[in-house]
């Protein structure tokens, strides 16, 4: 049913991961990581870039830091800039400090200039010929007001592997052709092309970069991400203290701070307005119950990994498909990414794993079936009710 959804909603492929704190409970790839050649979607192998999934990974970096007593999340960041004649400050209250940590939890006033960063992205990517992220972070930074920073090691170079392209090209794609022009208009620095004559709908975003990697393009498989969530989860193991992980889930102002809204999209939108930890975001879903977690959209992908608030399961799913144009597609693809998580929540929440068996409490039938009548009673149709009918009869006579 979860190929069904994908298909039905344009989407060419998946990665999805299911993991507690210590175990993966369930993998599966679905559909193709590349159409044409056709590549099958990998659990392992397919990369993606996760947008701003990195967020919560550049978070636990931070925590590493403030563990060390190099950074503090309440001290203005102007004191760790390298520029001390360039004050950054909001210009109504320049009295008032940014801080690490209003900037880890969309708090510090600073917002995105869409027109910049559509012309941020690059076709192909020489980051990570040209130098180690920790070598180019550190080239950035003013040796005479960073002593506090080691210098960093000598790093590998993603130059020193033949296979490079496997560890890091993604493939991304727009459906509907009739966007063509949208997309020619909006970045056409990309160089988006219609795929082929065997898929007249389709649209190739070639391979890109960001010119200021790595801001929301670190790359990794599905599995590699799951590792990453399980440490989370598992109290930050050996990267972070336990202590640290409960300071980024704590929602910064307590709540209190509106969200930036400008253009009213909130009221309109079947998403609840989220709430803020450290880079990790507690979401409300349809069923009332609240996870963490970030998600994380790119030119042709679209991506969610989040935690319950009991901290037993997590679910990630990164897509390939593409939720930006038209503007409507994004709450189609969230309305689907949710209803994918909490089936999976619904069905491993509850059960003992056995030898890598999901043991329903709920059976696949009861699952289906409470989406057909949830679709009939919300009158959205997000996979066609004759289709679900199907399924869910045939998943009463095999179970």
């Amino acid at each position: 049913w979860i190929e069904k959804y994908l298909n039905d909603t344009y989407i060419p492929g998946a990665a999805i991961v299911v993991v507690n704190g210590t175990h993966t409970l369930y993998e599966h790839a679905f559909g193709y990581h590349s159409i044409s050649p056709p590549q099958l979607m990998d659990v392992e192998k397919s990369i993606f870039g996760i947008a701003s999934i990195s967020k919560t990974i550049i978070a636990v970096a931070v925590m590493q830091l403030v563990e060390k007593e190099l950074v503090d999340l309440d001290t203005d960041i102007n004191h760790y800039l390298s520029e001390p004649h360039r004050r950054i400050f909001h210009p109504k209250y320049p009295s008032h400090s940014i801080t690490l940590r209003k900037l880890l939890s969309h708090s510090s006033s600073i917002a995105v200039d869409e027109g910049i960063q559509l012309g941020l992205y690059r076709l192909g990517d020489t980051a990570f010929e040209q130098a180690t992220l920790a070598e180019t972070l550190f080239a950035n930074l003013n040796p005479n007001t960073s002593n506090w920073l080691p210098k960093p090691p000598v790093g590998v170079r993603l130059a020193d592997f033949s296979n490079r392209e496997e560890l890091v090209k993604h493939n991304a794609y727009a459906f509907n052709e009739p966007d063509f022009n949208a997309w020619t208009q909006g970045v056409p620095q990309l160089n988006v092309t219609k795929l082929s004559e065997n898929f007249p709908t389709w649209l190739n975003i070639p391979f890109f970069g960001f010119s200021v990697y790595p801001s929301g393009l670190f790359r990794m498989s599905a599995r590699s991400l799951s590792k990453f969530l399980q440490m989370f989860m598992n109290n930050g193991s050996n990267l972070i203290s336990p202590k640290s992980i409960a300071e980024m889930k704590i929602v910064v102002g307590g709540g209190l701070i509106p969200y930036y809204d400008p253009s009213g999209i909130a009221n309109t939108s079947v998403v609840a307005p989220p709430s803020f930890g450290l880079s990790w975001t507690w979401q409300t879903l349809k069923d009332g119950r609240r996870y963490i977690g970030h998600s994380g959209t790119l030119p042709g992908s679209r991506h969610w990994m989040i935690v319950n608030e009991k901290n037993t399961v997590g679910v990630i799913i990164l897509s390939n498909g593409d939720s930006n144009v038209p503007s409507d597609r994004s709450q189609e693809y969230y309305k689907l990414l949710e209803n994918i998580h909490l089936a999976l929540f619904e069905c491993f929440e509850a059960e003992v794993v056995k030898s890598s068996a999901c043991q329903y409490s709920h059976s696949v039938y009861d699952i289906l079936k409470h989406m057909y009548d949830e679709s009939i009673a919300s009158q959205i149709e997000l996979i066609p009710r004759n289709s679900l009918r199907t399924l869910f009869n045939a998943s009463e006579h095999f179970y």
